[in-house]
């Protein structure tokens, strides 16, 4: 691997970089068209230093498939089972979760106040987002008509973006999911599962940007 690489190529030859990434808040899922240099030098970090990282945290985990080289069938499987399903029961909890909290909480100052309304606004755009997936993107790749997906891609990358933009609002609400020590057992569990969401969405988009759309659209199997 080198610093010229793209992010989305880096971590589609090897999963496990991403965590690596994530680390120094390296987009690789919207911003995956970026090299590696380039990344680094918009968030002031070593790209020599992350390089270093990336050769010293191995080979990729048994356990983790290497979707790039994978049938795109598995692949959409993989998508809606992993992402998509966990999904639609994990955003209405956050909803939930954060309404409490902002109203258990509603003197303190440190609560994130909008983070409710915001997660409704993510709630629906994702599964707006979703249900164009399900039901005309990955239709079209599996009858192996993936050539009349162009349009659908853009919309769907460009909806990737929203949901980029949404995540950055996220942590501003929650100032890094910077936790104050007097918080409750539920605000710990909504900031805990507000980073971890983060991550599955990273990780979702990168599927998609770097590695399903680019091969749909190729005609690739």
């Amino acid at each position: 691997m080198s610093t010229d690489q793209t992010l989305g190529e880096m971590v589609a030859a090897d999963p496990a970089v991403a965590r690596v990434f994530q680390r120094y808040r390296l987009d690789y899922c919207c911003g995956g068209k970026q090299s590696l240099r380039q990344a680094c030098a918009a968030q002031n970090v070593d790209a020599e230093v992350v390089l270093r990282e990336i050769a010293g945290a191995g080979a990729v985990a048994k356990d983790e498939a290497r979707w790039a080289e994978r049938p795109l069938d598995e692949l959409i499987a993989h998508i809606i089972d992993r992402y998509h399903a966990p999904l639609r029961v994990e955003l209405p909890r956050l909803v939930e979760l954060a309404r409490k909290v902002e109203q258990v909480h509603a003197d303190n100052p440190d609560r994130p106040e909008g983070l409710a309304d915001l997660l409704v606004d993510v709630q629906s755009a994702v599964e707006s987002h979703l249900a164009k997936e399900e039901q005309i993107l990955f239709p079209l790749v599996l009858a192996g008509r993936a050539q009349n997906a162009y349009m659908p891609v853009q919309v769907l990358t460009q909806e990737h973006e929203d949901h980029g933009q949404n995540l950055r609002r996220i942590r501003e609400l929650t100032r890094d999911f910077d936790l104050p020590g007097h918080a409750c057992a539920s605000w710990q569990e909504l900031y805990r599962s507000l980073a971890e969401l983060e991550v599955d969405l990273m990780d979702h988009i990168h599927l998609e940007n770097n590695i399903l759309f680019p091969r749909a659209l190729a005609g690739g199997a």
